[in-house]
């Protein structure tokens, strides 16, 4: 039994001493880190800094974070309290003073320096603190782009706002191919980088749509006629390549109703919305060869395409007409060869109706109409117009 009672004593002994030593060891590096450690979280500060503070302390604690303004308020406050004290102290001022972690006050001080260009705007539609901390973390494209949001009267959570933005991108993330990441994430990114191409390339061809439509009101305007060869020229094939993207980028894909096992065709989007009138504009004048008479096109283009480009390009709110005005369906799957014979032929007629003097007034019309029924009593023959 002493055998035993020895080597439990020792064993004891031994587990008494290895705990001793560490005790020891963990003593030694706390003074050793202190010796390393900088003096500025001892010096202490100068009596401008104490008060100002104290003044924020006071400031800071009466803020609730119950409104938009508070939220930038809060960040302005912290973001001048990092600034008025040595960078090493200001974790443990939050510690003694609030429950803020360093983490949450610099997501407060990102909403204030990043944001405070547009708190106006972000005040008007009381967007909450952790919807700000979000958004502050957008590009100034993205932020302004999630702002319109709400401006338009959407509602946007918290999450969706992070969808949006998307943070920054790791650098080395930025320059992976998409086309060599896989499964579901992959695709999706690889699906972002070409929204975001086409979509760049739709509104720069709408923009010069919009320009050459506006050129041609502005004759209209002036007292002059439409050129439309002028116009088809400017249009026709812009028009009808930001047609293609845009059927890709926003165009829903459905089935066709008596080809059940066909291909999926781009459906219209409805001419009761914004984006229907854009989508029917971009493709009708992507069809020279099918456009109406100039009358009618002239009416078309002013109160129905130059609107919808408008609402494209510039956002401008677009009105629905209730008694929609029409043209005849521009078909702009024709090839270059078959619309430019098409169109050949209305261009000419309207460049010879350019040249021809104007004709009789309605009166004299009519003056003739009445001599010709009073010289004869025989109803005319019917004759095939040429």
């Amino acid at each position: 039994m002493s055998s035993i009672d020895r080597k439990v004593q020792r064993a004891v002994a031994l587990k008494q001493k290895k705990k001793t030593r560490a005790d020891a060891s963990a003593t030694v590096k706390k003074k050793v880190a202190a010796a390393r450690a900088p003096k500025e979280n001892d010096e202490p500060l100068s009596r401008e800094a104490e008060a100002r503070l104290s003044e924020l302390v006071k400031r800071i604690v009466s803020l609730h974070r119950k409104s938009t303004a508070q939220v930038f308020e809060l960040g302005e406050c912290l973001a001048e309290a990092k600034t008025v004290q040595p960078e090493k102290r200001f974790g443990r001022w939050l510690k003694e003073n609030f429950r803020y972690s360093v983490r949450s006050a610099w997501n407060f001080i990102s909403v204030h320096e990043r944001l405070s260009d547009h708190r106006e705007r972000l005040e008007q539609h009381a967007i909450g603190s952790t919807a700000l901390i979000e958004l502050a973390k957008g590009e100034p494209d993205q932020i302004e782009d999630v702002i319109k949001q709400f401006e338009g009267g959407k509602s946007l959570k918290p999450s969706e706002i992070k969808a949006l933005v998307g943070g920054k991108k790791d650098e080395a993330e930025e320059h992976i191919d998409p086309r060599q990441l896989g499964g579901k994430a992959g695709l999706q990114k690889m699906a972002a980088a070409k929204l975001k191409s086409d979509t760049e390339e739709f509104h720069r061809l709408a923009a010069l749509v919009l320009e050459e439509l506006e050129e041609a009101i502005s004759q209209v305007t002036a007292g002059k006629r439409m050129v439309m060869r002028s116009l088809a020229t400017g249009v026709e094939l812009r028009a009808r390549h930001a047609s293609d993207l845009f059927k890709d980028i926003a165009a829903p894909l459905r089935p066709v109703d008596h080809l059940p096992r066909g291909n999926l065709n781009h459906a219209k989007i409805g001419d009761q919305t914004g984006w229907g009138a854009v989508q029917e504009s971009i493709y009708r004048l992507g069809g020279v060869g099918s456009w109406p008479h100039r009358d009618e096109m002239e009416k078309w283009v002013i109160e129905v395409a130059h609107p919808a480009l408008r609402f494209a390009v510039h956002g401008e709110p677009y009105v629905v007409r209730s008694e929609p005005i029409t043209a005849p369906i521009a078909d702009v799957g024709l090839t270059d060869s078959a619309v430019m014979e098409n169109d050949e032929p209305v261009i000419d007629k309207e460049d010879v109706a350019d040249k021809v003097a104007s004709g009789p007034s309605e009166v004299e019309i009519d003056a003739v109409l009445s001599r010709l029924a009073a010289s004869t009593s025989a109803p005319a023959a019917p004759s095939m117009a040429r």
